[in-house]
C-alpha cells in the first residue's frame, strides 16, 4: 500500500481538487492500493470541515485533526502514525506538487530499489522570483554544510520506504523546522536517495503559511547549528 502523508494549514479551498486529481493518477496509473491521510494542523478556516466530507464520499481518506498548530513535522509524524503504507509519500495541500508526477516517483522507487525518492523542482513557472531564489540559497547552503550532493534538499514531496521514514522522523524534535532536514537525516545515516525532476507549481488557492520569506528563513537558520551539531556527532 502507498500512503500519502499531506499535513493542512486552512487548506479547505484546495483540498477537493486534490482529492480529484489524486484519485485520477493513483486509479488510472499505479497497480498499488493507496490511502490519503489529511491531517487538519489546527486551522482556522473550515478544513477539518471540508476533509470530513470528503472522507464520508471516499472510503480511502482518512481524516485527523489537531486542535492546535504543531507544524508540518508534526503533521507528518501524525499521518504517519495512523497511515498502514508500506511506502509513504509526503506532498503538500496547496497542488504546488503535482499529483501527476507521483507515478514518476514511484517508478523510480521500483526500479532502482532506492530508500528515498525525491521530487527535484526542476521548473517552476509561476511563483515570487523572491521566494525561488532564497529557496535556492538555503538549499546550497545546506549543500555545502551536508554535502549531500542532490540537486533540490528542501523539496518536501518524498517517497519514502515506511521503516525509514519512522526513523527519521524522530530527528524533528531536535529542531524548530525540521521540513527542511529529512533528506540532510537520510544522507548523514546513509540511505541511498534518488532524485525525480518535477514541475513545482504556483499555488493552485489560499496564502502560504511562510507569510514573509526572509523572516522565516533568518528563523530558519536557527536550525542550522543544531543540525550540525546533530550530524556530525554521527559521523563520528
Amino acid at each position: 500500500m502507498l500512503s500519502v502523508l499531506v499535513p493542512c494549514y486552512n487548506e479547505s479551498t484546495n483540498l477537493p481538487l486534490l482529492v480529484e486529481r489524486l484519485e485520477a493518477v493513483l486509479n488510472e496509473e499505479l497497480d498499488v492500493e493507496f490511502e490519503l491521510v489529511l491531517v487538519d494542523d489546527g486551522s482556522t478556516d473550515d478544513t477539518w470541515e471540508v476533509a470530513e466530507r470528503l472522507a464520508g464520499e471516499k472510503s480511502w481518506i482518512v481524516p485527523v485533526r489537531h486542535e492546535t498548530n504543531r507544524g508540518m513535522s508534526e503533521g507528518w509524524a501524525t499521518a504517519l502514525i495512523v497511515s498502514k503504507g508500506e511506502h509513504v509519500l509526503t506532498m503538500d495541500a496547496d497542488l504546488q506538487y503535482r499529483p501527476e508526477d507521483i507515478p514518476l516517483l514511484w517508478r523510480k522507487m521500483l526500479d532502482e530499489k532506492a530508500d528515498i525518492v525525491q521530487g527535484w523542482r526542476l521548473s517552476s513557472p509561476g511563483g515570487s522570483r523572491v521566494r525561488r531564489g532564497a529557496s535556492r540559497l538555503f538549499s546550497l547552503v545546506l549543500q555545502l554544510l551536508f554535502g549531500t550532493n542532490l540537486n533540490d534538499v528542501k523539496s518536501g514531496f518524498i517517497l519514502y520506504k515506511r521503516k525509514i521514514m519512522e526513523e527519521i522522523i524522530e530527528d524533528r524534535y531536535h529542531f524548530r523546522f525540521f521540513q527542511h532536514f529529512p533528506t540532510i537525516a537520510a544522507h548523514e545515516r546513509g540511505y541511498d536517495i534518488v532524485e525525480v525532476g518535477v514541475v513545482f507549481d504556483r499555488r493552485h488557492s489560499g496564502e502560504s503559511f511562510i507569510g514573509n520569506v526572509w523572516s522565516f528563513g533568518l528563523a530558519s537558520l536557527g536550525d542550522f547549528p543544531k543540525a550540525i551539531k546533530l550530524y556530525r556527532r554521527r559521523r563520528r
